[in-house]
């Protein structure tokens, strides 16, 4: 049986990984326990340990579109900072993510009807503000690249979103 502790640390781990793709899993259970609430000094000790993470996966994600663009130097040099804007605008919208997913964990086990749905909208704006964010930035980059090289950062950025979204799958109950 997973204590809420240890069921929030994990969270917070995968919850780092929006940062990047990392290979975190976590079992699930078929019946989930009820969790207790965090006191104050959890929720921020948590919170920093869900910063600490996704810097240091931020690190692993770059490394990871490093050997994936073979970019030139002169490629290279509008790249990087136009990556690291871009970073930045997704891990706004992460935020985001983080407190719904936090808000679904302290309530899932007895989630109203109402909260439900007011999740639920919470999700699907998070997920425009994610394509709108995208779409933002592709002819951005496509001042900078050839489509071909656009498109292959696209393609590495959905792979690593899709690893975490599968790591995620596993770590988040069922609402009751």
């Amino acid at each position: 049986m997973r204590t809420f502790r240890t069921l929030m640390m994990a969270t917070a781990v995968i919850l780092g990984a929006l940062a990047c793709a990392s290979a975190v899993h976590a079992q699930t259970r078929a019946a989930a326990p009820a969790l207790p609430t965090l006191s104050d000094d959890e929720r921020g000790d948590m919170l920093s340990d869900v910063e600490l993470t996704r810097a240091a996966i931020q690190v692993r994600r770059q490394a990871l579109v490093t050997a994936v663009m073979d970019l030139d130097g002169k490629e290279a040099e509008g790249f990087w900072p136009l990556y690291r804007e871009y970073r930045a605008a997704m891990a706004t919208v992460n935020d985001r993510y983080v407190k719904l997913v936090t808000t679904y964990l302290e309530s899932f086990d007895n989630l109203s009807d109402s909260s439900a749905t007011g999740l639920v909208n919470d999700y699907l704006s998070i997920e425009r503000a994610r394509i709108d964010v995208k779409s933002q930035f592709v002819p951005r980059f496509g001042q900078i690249l050839v489509p071909r090289k656009v498109a292959r950062f696209f393609q590495i950025d959905n792979k690593l979103d899709a690893v975490i979204a599968a790591d995620m799958a596993k770590l988040i109950p069922l609402a009751r």
